[in-house]
């Protein structure tokens, strides 16, 4: 990003100051770049941005990935420029409340603020530019209400889930199924999601829903595990499965802190011969307490001595040892029992930690094995796990990474089931019914309103660039099909213009679109509302080099 002015207007108390100019051309400038990072990612037809590192130790590292927040992320905590910084926390709170959208976020902030920048420096009052924003923005709203379907079945009792179904495929492949044969994971995603979905609040908690790339075979092996899995056999136990009971979580070791240990010593003239015979009792008594709870099975993060599991195996208790953190949190959530700390004697196991679960061995289309836990007991939300098959580990993560992406397009879908339509359908229908509306805007706000069409019209503009089309003749064919009636002309993933982009399964949540929407207009406005910039003019002050 190009350095900031290097006469600035004056310093005052140590600070330099920017006047309104500077400061439009600091703004216009960390807006563009930050826009041109993820422009040419967008859409089923994007391509990959290569972010290439030095690290610390001065290792190089590169990312290649056409996912906005993962490139946009790259930048955060190494850009020093404070319009950069802010638009990377626009951007990332998109993906923490939605987990999709950022790209479209990112771009039509970054395209909304020059407009609005530009028609400042031509003399419209930042205020009126304001309000010409907030009023075109309002009207696109209403105007997405109009064309947005519902996801609702035709007696709108439930979900539509073929509807639902072509939300995950957008949120997976953005409809196109050529580079990655993801579609038939569809029915999981959407499975998965309404398992851990609340019909009457309409909220839906994924945290239940654990995903796991696991290199072999291709992503149609992909599988949905009910409940929680361990991808290895047990430490020690039954060989007879399925086992129902309590089970006992533990974060640590499960073992002695301090075992004692006595024994003879003797010697004799070719050197030390010493004979050691441990005290079990420790041992025997953290063992008599497991089993004083009931539990049919421990499942810990640590070590289990093999004293303790050999004799809770020998008492038919299921024992699995070293099974990761983010396993056992998950294990917790999935079955309602609270994670006990490392059992070092008997006084610290607690019985009320435990929760009833059913444990059975499971296999996979790679004849790989897991244990499933799935928890049985009253009013624990049902948990599920997605197994996501790649080739490498670097196809397994890629995959996972959009069978992500398709839970989140679904979870928003269940929270608003209102769909728009994808392919840049939904914006030229607003700047189509923006340009009919200006015309009734009152002094200079309506300059303001048709900026704003223009503005929201980069999306099907950059969509058809993107696959390869000519951007202005498009854009153009489809303001002509939607001024005809067609209000769903949008580009499909095969890169064709159509009357109806539903026809062609592009359905986009609504509430993932309106909430970036709404995101980027009001971080749009409060910079408008920036008339100069004060900052402390010494070395490795914010502007100072800056640069994303």
């Amino acid at each position: 990003m190009e350095q900031p002015p290097t006469s600035p207007s004056g310093q005052i108390s140590g600070y330099t100051r920017f006047d309104r100019s500077e400061t439009s051309e600091i703004i216009e400038t960390a807006a563009e770049e930050m826009g041109s990072l993820v422009r040419s990612t967008l859409g089923p037809s994007g391509l990959d941005k290569l972010v290439v590192r030095r690290q610390q130790d001065d290792e190089i590292r590169g990312l290649a990935s056409n996912d906005g927040i993962s490139i946009i992320e790259e930048f955060e905590g190494e850009t020093n420029h404070p319009v950069a910084q802010h638009l990377i926390e626009t951007a990332e709170a998109q993906e923490d409340d939605f987990g999709d959208g950022t790209t479209t976020t990112v771009l039509l902030t970054s395209e909304l603020l020059t407009a609005g920048l530009d028609l400042v420096a031509e003399g419209v009052p930042p205020a009126t530019v304001i309000e010409g924003f907030s009023i075109a923005a309002q009207r696109t709203l209403e105007v997405w209400d109009d064309s947005s379907v519902s996801l609702a079945s035709s007696d709108g009792a439930s979900l539509d889930r073929d509807l639902l179904r072509n939300v995950a495929i957008t949120g997976m492949t953005n409809g196109s199924t050529k580079s990655w044969s993801l579609h038939g994971l569809a029915d999981h995603v959407v499975e998965a999601v309404l398992r851990v979905s609340n019909p009457q609040t309409g909220s839906v908690d994924l945290s239940f829903v654990r995903t796991e790339a696991m290199p072999g075979g291709g992503v149609a092996d992909s599988s949905l595990v009910p409940g929680a899995f361990l991808p290895k056999e047990p430490y020690w136990g039954t060989g007879e499965l399925p086992v129902e009971g309590p089970a006992l979580l533990v974060g640590g070791d499960v073992a002695p802190r301090d075992p004692a240990f006595q024994g003879n010593v003797t010697a004799d003239t070719d050197g030390f011969d010493g004979v050691r015979t441990v005290d079990t009792r420790r041992f025997d008594d953290i063992a008599a307490a497991i089993r004083a709870t009931g539990a049919v099975t421990v499942l810990a993060s640590g070590d289990i001595h093999r004293d303790i599991a050999q004799e809770l195996g020998s008492r038919g208790v299921l024992t699995v040892q070293n099974v990761k953190d983010s396993r056992i949190e998950f294990l917790a959530r999935a079955t309602g029992a609270s994670v006990s700390t490392p059992l070092v004697s008997a006084d610290v196991v607690d019985a009320e930690a435990t929760a009833p679960v059913r444990i059975d061995q499971r296999f996979d289309q790679q004849d790989e094995s897991w244990l499933a836990v799935m928890a049985t007991g009253p009013d624990v939300p049902e948990a599920v796990s997605f197994v996501v098959r790649g080739g490498s580990d670097s196809v397994a993560r890629e995959a996972e990474r959009r069978v992500k992406d398709g839970l989140n397009a679904v979870r928003a879908a269940v929270m608003r089931p209102e769909a728009l339509p994808g392919g840049g359908a939904a914006e030229i229908a607003a700047a189509v019914a923006l340009r009919d509306f200006a015309p009734g805007v009152p002094g200079r706000a309506q300059l303001a309103v048709e900026a704003f069409a223009d503005a929201i019209e980069t999306i099907p503009l950059t969509l058809a660039r993107n696959a390869g089309r000519d951007a202005l003749g498009t854009v153009l064919d489809l303001r002509s099909r939607h001024a005809g009636g067609n209000g769903r002309a949008g580009i499909t993933a095969n890169r064709v213009v159509v009357d109806d982009v539903f026809d062609h399964g592009a359905f986009d949540p609504q509430l993932v679109r309106t909430s970036g929407f709404v995101r980027g207009v009001e971080f749009t406005n409060s910079y408008l509302r920036i008339d100069g910039i004060l900052y402390n003019a010494t070395p490795g002050s914010p502007l100072d080099g800056a640069s994303p």
